[in-house]
């Protein structure tokens, strides 16, 4: 399993960690159980859009635990529009783009996000790692 980096706390992109406005609490914990939370809903909305497209599709219930052997990587950026990082469609896009490219029957998957320290408004980085069934 990848671990999660915790970015600076200062991190313009952490503005959904109310510990973070309020100084109460712990700010790592809470930046997981979003983070988590994100990748989740990420999966719950994938999942719906591989079934459109014939795609059988499961997430592992293990989350982080499955040997997946191919991986797609996204940097969405802050721009003035803060949650232009947490945009999914792009990501979304390039998956399907590239699922469709490999034209898989069967797929296991899992999606991991975590968010960066960049210059001026920060970035998230989303990982979706797969393993193709045969």
């Amino acid at each position: 399993m990848k671990k999660r980096n915790f970015p600076s706390p200062s991190n313009s992109l952490l503005f959904f960690i109310d510990e973070r406005r309020t100084g109460k609490g712990n700010i790592e914990e809470a930046y997981e159980k979003a983070m988590i939370n994100l990748e989740t809903s990420m999966e719950k909305d994938l999942l719906e859009i591989l079934k459109s497209l014939d795609i059988s599709s499961s997430v592992k219930s293990d989350r982080y635990s499955l040997p997946y052997n191919n991986t797609i990587e996204h940097t969405g950026y802050g721009e003035s529009y803060l949650n232009a990082a947490y945009d999914r469609r792009p990501f979304f896009k390039k998956i399907v783009k590239e699922l469709l490219d490999k034209d898989p029957y069967k797929i296991r998957f899992f999606i991991f996000a975590e968010v960066e320290d960049a210059l001026l408004m920060g970035k998230v980085k989303y990982y979706f790692n797969y393993y193709v069934h045969n």
